[in-house]
């Protein structure tokens, strides 16, 4: 097996033996790769220690065949902590957007800009003020779907293709269809079809978000519910549009933290 380099982030690790385990990881130069991390369970070890919310540089050897290589040293490059108030949003945040990882990025394709926008993922989240995480993650959902060829028809109607400031910027709320993929006016609703209504003002900066960058998105504040409608409207999408039905265990954690006393303190 030839050895080879990467910088990368462990995603998800799943335990198959007593001792070792199957990580999977978003590499810089090779994109999603799954790797068995041989003795990996045992608190002590020769190599450097794998860590989630992490970027290392990863050494590994590649299988030439089918079936998969294994790690065989890694170096810690930068750990995101998330001390900062509101630590269990951060993580919760930083964990939904693995969760995606896994479920979207192709297999062993590399993807070097959208490692990087997801190193600037994890250092805003690490950093920002908490009310900041929801439009910070938004901005994230929305640019990982656009770069993966999944784009939400947001500016214009799905049907006519009028522009939704000219058809709906004045009405209360705005209707979205997962099932045709984007805004819908007036107009071309249709009876009995499924929509997911936003407020005007929170599809404006829905609109908004999908063009911005994390910087730009880290000074918009956006209301719990209004984020909760906007995921929703994000995660129905995808279902709809490239047949994955993400559940995002991450974000239901929040949801129930968000309703909990504890929720109610720490943000």
């Amino acid at each position: 097996m030839p050895q080879e380099k990467s910088e990368a982030f462990m995603l998800k690790a799943f335990n198959w033996s007593e001792s070792s385990r199957t990580v999977i990881f978003f590499t810089r130069e090779f994109g999603k790769l799954a790797l068995i991390d041989k003795g990996g369970r045992r608190v002590a070890g020769r190599r450097g220690r794998l860590m989630p919310f992490a970027r290392m540089e990863l050494t590994f050897h590649a299988s030439e065949k089918s079936g998969r290589g294994y790690i065989s040293d890694s170096d810690l490059l930068e750990l995101y902590e998330f001390q900062k108030d509101g630590t269990l949003g951060r993580l919760a945040y930083a964990s939904a957007a693995c969760e995606l990882l896994i479920l979207l990025l192709p297999e062993g394709e590399p993807l070097p800009s959208l490692y990087e926008y997801t190193a600037n993922l994890f250092g805003k989240a690490n950093d920002v003020d908490k009310w900041a995480l929801p439009s910070v993650f938004v901005t994230f959902f929305l640019r990982l779907l656009s770069q993966l060829g999944y784009h939400p028809s947001l500016t214009y109607c799905i049907g006519c293709g009028e522009s939704w400031e000219e058809s709906s910027s004045n009405a209360d709320t705005v209707r979205f269809s997962p099932e045709r993929g984007g805004y819908v006016c007036p107009s071309c609703q249709r009876v009995g079809e499924y929509y997911i209504s936003l407020s005007s003002g929170g599809f404006r900066t829905l609109t908004q978000l999908q063009t911005a960058s994390l910087d730009e998105a880290s000074l918009m504040q956006i209301g719990y519910q209004e984020a909760s409608l906007m995921l929703e409207l994000l995660t129905r999408f995808l279902s709809y549009q490239a047949g994955v039905s993400p559940d995002l265990k991450s974000l239901e954690f929040l949801e129930k933290l968000k309703n909990s006393h504890l929720g109610s303190e720490k943000g």
